[in-house]
């Protein structure tokens, strides 16, 4: 449900955030995210698809495992190709302490590197899991 709020509520319950300084020297990255972001989630895909082919593997699941792992390849590799597009600017990228240090923008608002990292990682996490119980279910029952 909508509810009208006057200028003078808003402004009320408003937080004032310091503009982000700008680095004259650094540039940006394409997603905003650190490479290495990258590498975490789709290794954590890429470990939930060795895991279910190590636990559910036999001869006639050789070609399905194939396609998964092609799959997953393709997921990560178009985004990091993609990201090449981009014009080089000539200005440095943030190294990983600076991202760790700095945080992150997003739509939201600032998110320190703690918390982007949760919001992002979260997903794979939960997939690892759902592969090492599907693993160990295989394995007693």
């Amino acid at each position: 449900m909508v509810v009208h709020q006057s200028a003078r509520e808003i402004s009320r319950h408003a937080r004032i955030v310091p503009e982000p300084v700008l680095r004259p020297n650094r540039g940006t990255r394409v997603f905003d995210l650190h490479p290495a972001v990258h590498l975490m989630v789709a290794g954590a895909w890429f470990a939930f698809v060795a895991i279910l082919a190590t636990a559910f593997m036999n001869a006639e699941l050789v070609v399905p495992a194939a396609i998964f792992a092609i799959g997953v390849v393709a997921l990560f590799v178009t985004p990091a190709l993609w990201s090449r597009v981009v014009p080089e600017d000539g200005l440095r990228r943030p190294s990983w302490s600076e991202f760790l240090a700095e945080g992150v923008d997003c739509h939201t608002g600032r998110l320190t590197s703690g918390q982007a990292l949760a919001q992002i990682l979260v997903l794979p996490a939960m997939l690892l899991g759902l592969g090492l119980f599907f693993a160990v279910l295989k394995a007693f029952v």
